[in-house]
């Protein structure tokens, strides 16, 4: 079986934003998805590992960002679990366009869930069948530690509600990119596009939970933006990101 799960769409018009190009949490959603439909087709996804009493969740993503395609262009995503780091299984992405040219790079770290215990398994300890493909890399980071910055600004506060909840009974994580994009206004957005963004997903939240945004400019790090969101009904960090922009 072909290591790497291949698909192909075409952007619909209300996956483009008001500048008309491929929206950051669309791309995430794209990624998420196909990350889903490639664990079904290898037998460790959602419809394998409920029963068993297991569930994957997002833990830390970085992606890279070339070039935006726009409404009605063609987009094909490759996707592959690449290898097992600490606790943590890697999966990458690669975006293309209609003349096959790469758009966007992307990488992931997964935890595997004892849905009772909720402590961590080791993918390849339970099922050493599971072949990855650690000869092929879109990106070479690996998950670390997201440093906060000293000060941040409260730009708002919202609440968790019933469209935001996915099939895991929690806020969804491409959700929480359309909450970190809405920490700048439109006038940003249509003069600045993203370079790369890296999130570190620190907690679930649910329906009804209040969450704060913050931010504050990096000062060490040029157009770069570090940005937290706080569960206000836990008071725990939901997640950290830092995004660098054009």
């Amino acid at each position: 079986m072909n290591p790497i799960l291949e698909n192909k769409f075409r952007i619909r018009a209300f996956d483009v934003d008001a500048n008309g190009r491929l929206k950051v949490n669309t791309i995430l959603d794209y990624a998420q998805d196909a990350a889903s439909n490639d664990a079904e087709r290898l037998n460790f996804g959602y419809s394998n590992f409920v029963p068993k009493g297991l569930t994957w969740v997002l833990s830390w993503t970085k992606f890279e960002f070339k070039n935006y395609p726009n409404f009605m262009d063609e987009v094909k995503i490759q996707t592959w679990g690449k290898k097992q780091f600490k606790l943590y299984s890697m999966r990458d992405y690669l975006f293309f366009n209609s003349k096959d040219e790469v758009i966007c790079k992307g990488t992931s770290a997964w935890l595997l869930i004892d849905s009772k215990s909720l402590r961590p398994k080791i993918l390849p300890q339970l099922f050493p069948e599971i072949k990855m493909l650690d000869s092929k890399c879109a990106l070479t980071d690996l998950p670390k530690k997201i440093i906060p910055t000293t000060q941040t600004k409260i730009i708002y506060s919202t609440q968790i509600r019933y469209s935001d909840i996915d099939l895991n009974q929690h806020a969804n994580n491409a959700k929480y990119i359309e909450l970190m994009l809405d920490c700048f206004d439109q006038e940003f957005h249509k003069n600045h596009t993203m370079k790369t963004l890296t999130v570190s997903y620190n907690a679930q939240s649910k329906h009804g939970d209040e969450i704060q945004l913050s931010k504050e400019t990096e000062k060490d790090i040029p157009f770069t933006h570090y940005i937290e969101a706080k569960n206000l009904s836990s008071n725990k960090s939901v997640f950290q990101a830092l995004v660098e922009w054009n």
